[in-house]
């Protein structure tokens, strides 16, 4: 079995850099990872993840050092709350040809866009939030939820990640009666 090419990136701050215009393309292009930001490929650590689980990005600190993958994990569950609840269901999205992006400026986790789409010139389904199977959801942050969606025109997306890594989705619709 052919071994796949582990390409370099650097953690810097709170995401994943690609420094290489034309390697951060690769992954642009192949799978909507990361966004550009002053010709330099940027990825959220969800997303860094991700591609080193997949054995095709390889994270080094900005002294050089290759990070393994359980350095990164834990650097990254010490930077954002409910990071490995998040990833799970990252990893999950995109294990089935969705793309999930950030969502923080909306309050939830994740833009979830369909398979195959163009960002850029397609706009997200849905607005995901995570949640495990033994938090549990006030009426009150449902109802917040369900608006925040619905202003923004999207559908609302709780993924919810019990104890053995599976995620169940439930998509929230509005109905006129």
């Amino acid at each position: 079995m052919k071994n796949k090419k582990e390409f370099p990136a650097i953690l810097a701050g709170n995401k994943v850099v690609i420094n290489d215009a034309a390697l951060g393309s690769t992954f642009s292009n192949k799978g909507s990872f990361g966004s550009f930001v002053n010709g330099k490929l940027e990825l959220s650590l969800e997303e860094a993840l991700y591609l080193s689980y997949k054995k095709e990005l390889k994270i080094y600190g900005i002294d050089g050092k290759q990070i393994k993958i359980s350095e990164l994990l834990k650097f990254a569950s010490k930077k954002q709350r409910r990071f490995w609840l998040r990833y799970m269901v990252f990893s999950d999205l995109r294990n089935q040809g969705y793309i999930p992006k950030t969502a923080f400026k909306y309050g939830g986790d994740f833009r979830v866009y369909n398979k195959g789409a163009t960002i850029g010139k397609e706009h997200a389904e849905w607005i995901l939030y995570c949640s495990s199977e033994h938090e549990s959801i006030t009426m009150r942050s449902f109802s917040a939820m369900n608006r925040v969606a619905h202003s923004v025109r999207k559908k609302l997306l709780i993924g919810i990640a019990d104890d053995e890594g599976s995620v169940t989705y439930y998509e929230i619709n509005w109905v006129r009666m």
